[in-house]
């Protein structure tokens, strides 16, 4: 949540020197309207150009461990190892699951999809993640 606030202090800020320098309430609303546009349209393309990169590297295998060496993503040209303490929690989406950086920016590090695995994969893997890291976003989805 506040990552969320944080990322509407720009528009905030732009619409009240709008309206300081404009003396202008309508010009300042336009003004605010006008760059969270822009924070939506620009959140897109950077997912779009995130996902394009990772298209050339291949198929990637994963292996979710109980130990220290939580999760290993290895593809055919690069190999990385990620351990539960550098990982801040997690999303379970009806899709996947969506592992975040720490606190405070929660930035998504991987995205485990749940069409690779089967049912009894898919909840071994969300016991796992339940007993390292804290679930962001609430219960997880019906099946």
């Amino acid at each position: 949540m506040k990552g969320r606030l944080q990322g509407l202090l720009s528009p905030v800020l732009f619409a009240v020197a709008v309206w300081l320098l404009a003396d202008s309430v309508l010009a300042a609303g336009i003004a605010f309207l006008c760059s969270l546009f822009g924070l939506v349209v620009r959140t897109g393309v950077l997912a779009t150009r995130h996902a394009r990169m990772g298209t050339p590297l291949g198929p990637w295998n994963v292996t979710v461990a109980d130990s220290d060496d939580a999760v290993r993503f290895a593809g055919t040209h690069m190999e990385t190892r990620r351990g539960w303490r550098s990982l801040g929690g997690y999303v379970e989406t009806a899709a996947g699951f969506v592992l975040l950086t720490p606190a405070p920016y929660l930035l998504v590090v991987h995205y485990l999809p749940k069409r690779a695995m089967g049912r009894d994969d898919t909840d071994r893997l969300r016991g796992i993640l339940d007993r390292h890291l804290p679930r962001r976003g609430g219960r997880p989805p019906e099946h």
